[in-house]
């Protein structure tokens, strides 16, 4: 099947079948392209169940675009789904994603920024410790203990807001020293 089929199916098609028949298809065929199942993660006909099943197989099957398939998976259930139940799934999308390729920030601060400070969800604490454990292994931990100051400011827990930002200067420091 070309390229454009793919894309021109999992854009229009409403019909749960056809599209995991055509992702299938895609799979075994090889098809590589993140750019082609983007298309398909937004099609609206798809459940949230649905959405995790292509993610999980797409990025079994490609291990080279786990790390964009969970980040992109991810923003699509955030976005598209909207249910505090969901934010489970966000957050290990979000993990998934930093065990990809744990050099990055960005599944850390996106995990950091799903943080409801109004209704305490998700619970802090997942959230610290996912990015603690993020810390020594990015290549700038400096951005983390920053969004864990922010976290922390969100809380009114002065304390360690301030402690992180001291984190923060540190990283800086050693970086530059390098």
């Amino acid at each position: 099947m070309e390229k454009y089929q793919y894309e021109y199916i999992f854009k229009n098609s409403k019909n749960s079948d056809e599209l995991f028949d055509t992702f299938d298809k895609a799979v075994k065929e090889g098809v590589d392209n993140f750019e082609i199942y983007k298309i398909l993660f937004w099609n609206p006909a798809l459940s949230k169940n649905e959405v995790c099943m292509f993610v999980k197989k797409l990025a079994s099957s490609f291990p080279k675009l786990s790390y964009d398939v969970y980040l992109w998976g991810a923003k699509v259930i955030e976005l598209s789904y909207e249910n505090d139940d969901n934010l489970e799934t966000v957050i290990s999308f979000y993990k998934k994603a930093a065990e990809s390729n744990n050099k990055l920030t960005e599944p850390y601060i996106r995990a950091l920024d799903c943080y409801n400070s109004d209704l305490k969800i998700p619970q802090p604490n997942t959230l610290v410790n996912f990015v603690k454990r993020g810390v020594n292994k990015v290549s700038d931990p400096s951005i983390l203990y920053y969004k864990l100051s922010e976290l922390y400011g969100k809380m009114g827990n002065i304390e360690l807001k301030n402690h992180y930002i001291a984190q923060g200067e540190k990283a800086i420091k050693r970086r530059v020293q390098i």
